[in-house]
């Protein structure tokens, strides 16, 4: 896809959001329930009495309000299928949620004449744009600066 950047190996991450720490285990999110548990964040279907208690990246970023991606959607199209748009958006962050718990919609707002939508990774903001463009067609465009964690997605279609 034009535009689009990815780290390469042995790229240093910049996110501030980016741990690199382990947290002792098992620790759980004290705002979503997630379980750090195998090195990783995870669902959980039970949490131990005795687990430690942090909060998780994906929560950090909702309290700042500090989103990894964004995506917007211009062009009269969409309000003309916000729904079905909407409903595909919701459904590819379910998907995502599944393995990558740290996947989420940050917020939905609209802005002038445009939709906003911020996700707290990037990979999930490519994954929404994506779909969007793939069931909708349109135009997609990715921006993101070369080194940095943050990506722009604009699909347009009028």
């Amino acid at each position: 896809m034009p535009g689009e950047r990815r780290g390469h190996v042995g790229w240093e991450s910049v996110n501030p959001y980016y741990e690199g720490k382990k947290h002792p285990e098992p620790t759980v999110c004290e705002r979503c329930g997630l379980l750090y548990r195998d090195g990783h964040w995870q669902w959980a279907d039970e949490v131990p009495a005795d687990a430690f208690r942090s909060v998780c990246p994906a929560c950090r970023r909702e309290i700042d309000r500090y989103p990894g991606g964004y995506v917007y959607l211009r062009g009269e199209y969409w309000t003309d299928h916000r729904d079905e748009i909407m409903n595909l958006v919701h459904n590819q962050e379910e998907e995502a949620r599944r393995s990558r718990p740290l996947n989420r919609i940050l917020w939905i707002e609209p802005r002038d004449e445009e939709l906003e939508i911020a996700t707290t990774t990037a990979h999930l903001a490519r994954r929404l744009g994506k779909a969007i463009q793939s069931a909708h067609k349109g135009e997609l465009t990715i921006h993101q600066a070369e080194g940095e964690p943050l990506v722009r997605l604009v699909w347009r279609r009028d």
